[in-house]
């Protein structure tokens, strides 16, 4: 039997319990911010939840950023043509 580790959340129960974990983890770490004590290097690192805003922020750019990029980097779907191996012509018969 060949295991296949995505066929797991294929049942909805599953993936709920997965997410519903994902979120209380989440809300404890929420929690655990207030409970801690900042020793900061810079004084915007002392901010309340600091470094989870500070990702957000930083994976939206990643995100936006590459929708931005691809306007100036796509090319058209034909853009190799003929230098692509897969519009090569091909014999109808075998091989000689």
């Amino acid at each position: 039997m060949q295991l296949n580790f995505f066929r797991y959340f294929e049942k909805v129960a599953r993936l709920r319990m997965v997410l519903l974990s994902f979120f209380l983890l989440c809300g404890v770490l929420f929690c655990v911010e207030f409970l801690i004590e900042r020793h900061a290097y810079f004084e915007v690192e002392a901010y309340f939840n600091f470094y989870s805003i500070y990702g957000f922020v930083m994976f939206s750019i990643i995100i936006f950023g590459s929708r931005a990029l691809r306007f100036f980097l796509m090319r058209k779907e034909n853009y190799y043509e003929e230098k692509a191996v897969d519009s090569e012509e091909y014999h109808e018969g075998g091989v000689n």
